[in-house]
């Protein structure tokens, strides 16, 4: 029995003494911004920037009632992906924490103009939910929501397109914060049952991506109008003849919302985030080439259903500035208040609808796009998920 309470006595000191040192290595080690590895440092010059936008530019970015730089966050260190092992985590606007036997408040520049930093232990338990495999989520603390964001040096250094730390970051802080309230996806708001699997529905899309182009390249306002009217009567149309697919129109306002503040953030510092992204200059491709690589199969169609969603979302969000429609304030959704989506706000804007939509209107945007060619493509499609599911 000795033996026992000895090995507890021993084990239960070594904790202590592990405890002991990690609080004192968090307060008195490299606690200095000269002190930290490339992938900290690294993080805080873009963090710096991201509050700064924010700051200076709220409006160019969403509007005064929401800005990043003031929300709790907690950023923690991992060695990569979804990491379970961490380093160590920093608390921005967190209140409370400057009192914590955890916490110590470290040196950044002052041309940052961040607020207070303080470094977090590992051993506080705030952190204890964290060691998940995830990249993001949620903590309560003092009962207020405070988004926690894990980053990686190949955040840094060799980011995945979307999977910088700026577009990532910014992309799930904005679902966190801004669409705390929003009620599109409730009560599964993007699930689609169903989907049309013939080739006038996949034209349909190909003529979509054709107007998004056209709205994107033109510089003309009265042309972009004219285009993104064409646009909303399609998709009008689409909605008509298949009801289950105005579920989309939901994911566009989710997440297509979230994928436009990357892009206006990025066009902002001058980077090189445009829709639809690629890694090589001119570092972008149009829906249309998209659309035709998903025809000749070198796209999986499924493609189409969801992730395109993403794209087409930001695009509406970005068309409407260019074309001086005012949108984000009927977007606000909530429990207080019904929001309108990208698809819904256009609809109102040009007036158009179910009930009132021409059908020789349809068919003349149809002969400007060269429409017969979108059905080969569309029949082509068809044939390429008819095949793969006789494998």
């Amino acid at each position: 029995m000795k033996k026992i309470y000895k090995g507890i006595l021993v084990i239960s000191t070594l904790v202590i003494m592990i405890c002991i040192i990690n609080i004192l290595g968090n307060k008195f080690v490299h606690t200095k911004y000269s002190d930290f590895d490339s992938c900290d440092a690294q993080m805080f010059e873009h963090l710096s920037r991201i509050y700064n936008t924010f700051s200076n530019q709220y409006e160019n970015l969403w509007s005064s009632n929401y800005q990043i730089n003031d929300k709790p966050i907690i950023l923690i260190r991992t060695k990569k992906d979804k990491g379970i092992i961490r380093k160590h985590a920093y608390a921005i606007n967190v209140k409370g924490i400057e009192n914590s036997i955890f916490a110590k408040k470290v040196d950044v520049p002052k041309d940052f103009n961040l607020p207070d930093v303080y470094r977090i232990s590992n051993l506080d338990p705030i952190l204890y939910s964290t060691f998940m495999p995830s990249n993001f989520g949620v903590l309560d603390i003092d009962k207020n929501d405070t988004f926690y964001f894990k980053y990686h040096p190949k955040m840094m250094e060799n980011p995945d397109l979307y999977f910088d730390f700026d577009s990532f970051f910014l992309h799930e802080s904005f679902h966190t914060y801004k669409q705390k309230y929003w009620t599109y996806d409730k009560d599964d708001g993007e699930y689609i049952e169903n989907y049309p699997k013939n080739k006038e529905y996949y034209a349909l899309v190909g003529l979509e991506f054709k107007l998004l182009d056209k709205c994107i390249e033109s510089k003309n306002v009265d042309n972009v109008k004219k285009y993104l009217e064409q646009l909303t009567t399609i998709k009008t149309y689409k909605y008509k003849k298949w009801p289950q697919l105005l579920a989309e129109t939901n994911t566009e306002a989710i997440e297509g919302t979230a994928r436009y503040i990357e892009y206006k953030y990025n066009n902002l510092i001058g980077g090189n985030l445009k829709i639809i992204p690629v890694s090589e200059n001119p570092y972008y491709v149009t829906f249309s080439y998209v659309f035709n690589c998903v025809a000749e199969d070198k796209v999986n169609s499924s493609y189409l259903k969801r992730s395109a969603k993403y794209e087409t979302g930001a695009a509406l969000g970005l068309i409407m500035d260019k074309a001086d429609i005012n949108w984000k304030e009927d977007m606000e959704d909530g429990y207080n208040k019904d929001g309108k989506t990208q698809y819904e706000i256009l609809s109102k804007y040009f007036n158009i609808s179910p009930d009132n939509i021409a059908i020789d209107i349809v068919k003349e945007i149809q002969n400007e796009n060269s429409y017969n060619e979108l059905l080969n493509k569309g029949q082509a499609i068809v044939d390429i998920i008819n095949k793969n599911s006789n494998k």
